[in-house]
């Protein structure tokens, strides 16, 4: 059982999103969280290969827009700064690191989630990629 009394359960959200331009930043719902508990894991899936870069550079997170929408938490953070090893291969699973904050990655039940996107310098294109979220129920 978990502190809440519920038998543990594990339910993944996820969301395709859509190819942006190497200057476009993006956000978009992935949806709501089933149930209160915390994220325990966020990969992304991508269609074609990302090569990283040190100054021309996106960074995608997954961030807890809460229950009105105006939430800011970012759970998971990623960027793609570092040539080779930051660098994404099409149809290749990354694991996106967890945020180390005390209590970013609690979500309550029905708190939406979102991928946002920004760019660095000129940026680099994504050529569209699906995020996966897993939440645990607590």
């Amino acid at each position: 059982m978990t502190p809440s009394g519920s038998a543990p359960l594990t339910k993944t959200i996820e969301a395709t999103i859509p190819a942006a331009g190497a200057a476009v930043a993006q956000d978009q719902a992935i949806g709501e969280a089933p149930f209160a508990g915390t994220v325990t894991g966020v990969k992304i899936v991508p269609e074609a290969a990302l090569v990283g870069h040190a100054a021309n550079f996106r960074t995608f997170r997954v961030v807890n827009k809460g229950q009105a929408g105006a939430g800011a938490t970012v759970i998971a953070s990623f960027a793609t700064d570092t040539p080779g090893t930051d660098d994404l291969a099409a149809f290749d699973e990354r694991v996106i690191p967890l945020s180390g904050v005390a209590g970013a990655t609690t979500v309550a039940a029905g708190d939406v989630l979102a991928v946002d996107e920004t760019v660095a310098g000129t940026g680099v294109a994504q050529a569209g990629y699906k995020v996966i979220v897993e939440i645990t129920r607590d």
